[in-house]
Order: C-alpha cells, then structure tokens, then sequence
C-alpha cells in the first residue's frame, strides 16, 4: 500500500437522496489507498439514511437532531477528526477517480497549504463552474474564476484564490487547531469563504487543483434565486463582509454601493435582502466580537454606531418597497367613494333627462345610502393609514438585541406574524373593495330604475 496518509471524506446530506447513488458511488471508487467516507445527515426527510444503509455498508452515517446548515453539520465531525486531512463534500458532486489523489498530493507537496479546492464542471462537463474563487469590493460579492467559460485549460495552473467553494473543501488538521472550526453564525453560503480568509489571516495557504476534477449539480439541494436562498446568501454576505472588511470601506464605498443596489430592487430579493438586513441587525454584537477573535481592528463605538445606522438605512429603504407604495397610493386614490355622474346619450333632450335622474337620486337613493358611502370612505381612509403603518414601521431590533445574542427563531417567528397582519389585512381590502363593488352596482340599478320611472 502507498505510503499516502488516511483522508476523511465528510458528505453533509439533507433531503439529497437522488444524488446521494452516483455521489457515494465515485467516492467509493478512488484510486487513492485509505480514506473514511462519513455521511453526516442533517436530519433529512427523505430516504437518505435508509437508502446509504442499504446501499453503501462501508458508508459510516452520523444522523443530527436537526439540519445544523454547512458550518454546524460539519463542526460535528471535525471535532472529533482523527486523520490529517478532512474533505467536505457535497452530495451532488461527483468526482473523477483520481480526485482525492491529486488533492491531497498537492498538500502533501507544499505543508503551507491550509486548504485546497478542485476543477468544478457543470453537468455536461464542457463548461467551467467553479476555478477557484475571489471576493469583490465594496459588495463582498463572490466572482467565481472561469464560470461558464469552455474549459481549453485557461486554468490549468495551480493557484492561491481567496477561496475556494465548499462543494469540495479540503483542509488540514492542523488548520483546525490553529483556526478554529468554522463560524457557525453563517448557515449556508459564505462560510467557506470565512474560513479561508481566516486560513490566510492565520498564514496558510489557500489554493486551486486544477488536477483534481468533478461534477457539481450546484444548488441541487437549495433552490437558486428563492426567497430562501437570496435571504441565506446576503445574510452570509453581509456576516463575511462586516467580518473582514476595512471598516473605512465599509462605511464609505459598501453602504454608497448597497443603498445603489438596492433601489433597483423588487421581488423576492428586495424581502430577502430586507429580512437579511435584520438579521445581521439583530447578531452584530457578535459579528463584531467573532471580528476581533479573527485578529481583525477593533471596532470603536462610534464607528459601531455609524455600521448600526448604517444597516438600519438599508432596512428602512427595503422597506419603502415601490410597487408597495405606488399600490398604497393608489388605494389611497380610491380610499373616499365618489358619486358617479349622471349622463345620457338621447338627442337634445339628454341633459335634462341626466338632470332629472340626479334629482331622483337624491330623494330615491343619497337617503337611503349616503351615509354608507361616508361611512365606508373613512373606514377605507383608516385601512389604508394601517397598511402603511405596517409597511414602513415595522419593529426594528431594539437596542439591547445589538448588545447580546438574540434567539433567531423569535425574530423569524415575529417576522412571520408581522407578514400574516399583512396577508389578513390585503384579504380584508379585497373583500371591502367586492362590497364596494355590490353597492355601486346597487346604486346603479337604482339610478337606472328611477331614470326609466322619468323617461316614463
């Protein structure tokens, strides 16, 4: 046997059953001596864990309580690593035999390597996902080297990268024990790029193998450009920033940028974005101190105070969601209900018969239902007074949530109160508009009976 050291290889499941066939069956094939392939399921729904007992012995399984994310469900098993080197995988990748070879071989070759990442192709395997990664200014957005670029072996040349994704993670042990573990504040999306900025801080190495080659099904398990996923990743996206980032830049180019971005917003980003501006609210006590634990400045308080103003900025501009306000505007328009003039097409003698209708109308109908329409413009006036209450002053984080860790399911679960108010309050204007709706078709069949009672 080649005197190669023993790897372990980390596949963190939830619901990843139709991928979980072809992704343990090329791991199950390298061509490297010794590895250990643990899945570490996140509670998954599916028949993930039963089919991986059925189908694949040699696969040991970890089961958790709950899905933990990508930091937390992959914290379990590197605490307790017991070889030199650990590989996080994801379940929809599928990698060559000669994957893990060439990974660890690069390692092998240079000890000043904390962490590596492969040559990742979309399904098809034409085109460049993923040869290795940077992060850009001021947003802290991540560009991704040869994305949708036809692989002619552009990238075919080792290579230190800011990061590399987490699809296929690989690091040393001694990493961990100079590092940490990963920042378990991110749940999905941007961790890996939190810890291999912690990796470089720390002196280590961060490369690209382009040797090393698989195929990712990316997002298989997360559907891109939900409200989920947008709401995961800018959450992960502002946590990294406020981590690393120069506070100057922060605070000048980032916010200037943001506010920018924001603006041209709707949709299911513009919630999602809000709903991360939150969050990252509500934790930057902690963002702040997990900063400083990264051997990052110190944040003053007065700069403290600028980032928290800051980001209470962006929350209220995500609120001041347009289309909202022009669909408030105009049930404001049509909030007081208007008597609709008489008229009538006949010949010379229309005016007066309009004339005479509006008399009857004011002796047939006004008496009967005008304090109706008053009573239902102020009624509509007030509900539309409400909807904008709720939509421009929803409840901020107070102000000793930024001195302490808040528990995130409160926020989410008085988020998910706020937006049903919302929901009851739009299904009770419809049904005022539809009586709006009955009583004019009332008014008018009144109107039209007493203008026949006139022609009459």
């Amino acid at each position: 046997m080649e005197n190669l050291p023993n790897v372990t290889l980390i596949v963190l499941n939830w619901n990843g059953r139709s991928y979980l066939d072809t992704c343990l069956s090329a791991l199950t094939q390298l061509d490297y001596p010794q590895f250990d392939i643990i899945l570490a399921d996140n509670a998954s729904t599916d028949d993930s864990v039963d089919f991986v007992t059925r189908t694949f012995p040699q696969v040991h399984i970890v089961q958790n309580h709950r899905n933990l994310g990508y930091a937390r469900g992959n914290n379990v098993m590197l605490r307790d690593l017991r070889s030199e080197f650990a590989v996080l995988v994801n379940p929809d990748i599928v990698v060559k035999p000669d994957w893990l070879r060439e990974l660890i071989g690069a390692m092998i070759a240079d000890r000043n390597i904390g962490i590596a990442g492969c040559k990742l192709y979309y399904p098809g395997e034409k085109l460049l996902q993923h040869a290795g990664g940077h992060i850009t200014q001021p947003r802290a957005m991540p560009d991704h080297r040869g994305e949708r670029e036809l692989d002619t072996g552009q990238f075919d040349v080792l290579t230190d990268v800011d990061y590399v994704t987490g699809a296929a993670f690989a690091l040393r042990s001694p990493l961990i024990e100079k590092i940490g573990l990963f920042d378990e504040g991110f749940f999905m999306y941007f961790e890996e790029a939190d810890y291999c900025a912690r990796a470089r801080a720390a002196g280590f190495r961060v490369v690209y193998v382009p040797a090393a080659t698989a195929v990712h099904d990316e997002s298989a398990t997360a559907v891109r450009g939900s409200r989920a996923y947008l709401e995961r990743f800018h959450t992960g996206r502002w946590r990294y920033l406020l981590k690393h980032f120069d506070v100057e830049t922060i605070l000048s180019a980032t916010f200037a940028a943001e506010e920018d971005w924001l603006i041209t917003l709707q949709g299911d980003e513009r919630i999602a974005a809000r709903r991360a501006y939150r969050t990252i609210l509500a934790g930057l006590s902690s963002i702040f101190n997990a900063r400083m634990n990264n051997g990052r400045t110190e944040i003053e308080p007065n700069q403290n105070s600028l980032i928290a103003s800051g980001m209470q900025k962006l929350h209220r501009l995500a609120l001041a969601y347009p289309q909202n306000e022009k669909n408030l505007d105009e049930l404001a328009a049509r909030a007081a209900l208007r008597e609709k003039p008489f008229t009538s097409s006949t010949p010379v003698l229309g005016p007066l018969l309009a004339k005479i209708r509006a008399l009857w109308a004011d002796v047939a109908v006004k008496e009967y239902a005008g304090h109706l329409f008053k009573q239902q413009s102020a009624f509509n006036g007030e509900l539309v007074q409400r909807l904008r209450e709720i939509e421009n002053n929803l409840p901020l984080p107070r102000e000793e949530w930024q001195q302490k860790d808040e528990n995130l399911g409160t926020i989410k679960q008085q988020q998910a109160e706020i937006d049903a108010q919302l929901a009851r309050a739009y299904q009770l204007l419809a049904s005022i508009q539809s009586r709006m709706l009955r009583l004019e078709e009332k008014i008018e069949r009144e109107a039209s009976s007493s203008d026949t009672h006139a022609n009459d």
